[in-house]
């Protein structure tokens, strides 16, 4: 992940206020739970409020999503839209902010297009590469009664218009076609051939599916972090280290140009006065260094490593 748009979050005077949830659907009750929580640990009362106010001008996203808050001083200092929402919630109270679910969910995605079809509609939604719906549309019939199986073909080539022009607006890698067998292999036929190759069927719901689809590329990107960590290790040029002391060193001095971290980084070792799952990637943000969850892809000793500026 890169850092650069956490620096006004640094920057802010704590108590911090942390809060990772899934928003997609009982907003306001998993938030009233949530804020119950945060009472509890003596949350600064006007950043509580301030998050209030947050929760309510956006209680609900479109689709399978997440929400990340953080407050300080009476202020939001970060409200943003989660690709993948958490399971369950998370919150935390004190003198850091809490950043290392923000790494692990907002991690981009590949720019796609679900069309989930029936026999009578087909809603669509093109998702950018932040997971957040920028278009979302409805075609076909939506009033009960007995009406024949299927789109006509009218209403098939306007979903195949507006999903294609999803696809080029977005430049999307993916689009999905979600729903029964005969409703997708007509909708596939009548899609343009240069769109055939990015398609993508699948029978239930597509959410999960997608998110799972779409996240192929940090993947790739986790990979070639992985690779380099191992041949600068190997080689022992000294731009590959591991281990709580070492790593910690190299980011107070702003030494380090990628911090890898296992996933999940135990959180009760302390390191700089702190807990290290919030001192790190606090270092990593004031420094401009990249921060990669690479999970058991590589053993890391003390699940810290990083790679050094040349």
């Amino acid at each position: 992940m890169h850092t650069a748009s956490l620096r006004s979050v640094v920057r802010a005077g704590g108590p911090f206020i942390s809060v990772y949830f899934d928003a997609a659907q009982h907003v306001d009750l998993r938030w009233q739970t949530i804020r119950d929580r945060l009472e509890a640990q003596e949350a600064d009362a006007d950043s509580l409020s301030a998050l209030d106010e947050a929760v309510a001008r956006r209680s609900r996203q479109h689709g399978m999503t997440g929400r990340a808050l953080i407050a300080a001083d009476g202020h939001v200092v970060l409200d943003r839209h989660l690709p993948v929402p958490p399971r369950g919630s998370a919150e935390r109270v004190g003198p850091l902010p809490y950043l290392l679910p923000l790494v692990d969910l907002s991690e981009p995605l590949i720019p796609h297009v679900v069309v989930q079809v029936d026999e009578r509609s087909a809603d669509l939604r093109g998702v950018d590469s932040s997971g957040r719906p920028v278009a979302v549309a409805t075609v076909g019939a939506r009033q009960s009664g007995p009406l024949p199986p299927g789109l006509d073909d009218v209403e098939l080539r306007d979903v195949a218009q507006e999903a294609t022009a999803l696809v080029d607006r977005l430049r999307a890698e993916l689009l999905v076609l979600s729903g029964p067998l005969s409703a997708r292999r007509a909708l596939r036929v009548a899609l343009p051939g240069r769109c055939h190759r990015l398609v993508v069927e699948m029978e239930g719901p597509a959410d999960p599916a997608v998110h799972h689809l779409a996240g192929r590329a940090n993947r790739n990107e986790r990979r070639a972090v992985v690779v380099r960590f191992r041949d600068e290790a190997t080689r022992m040029t000294g731009r590959a280290v591991q281990g709580m002391d070492a790593v910690f060193t190299a980011l107070s001095e702003g030494r380090v140009a990628t911090l890898l971290l296992s996933d999940p980084l135990v959180g009760d070792r302390l390191i700089g006065g702190g807990r290290a799952d919030e001192v790190l990637p606090l270092l990593a943000v004031e420094h401009d260094a990249e921060i990669v969850l690479v999970g058991g892809a590589v053993r890391l000793h003390e699940d810290v490593g990083a790679l050094l500026t040349p």
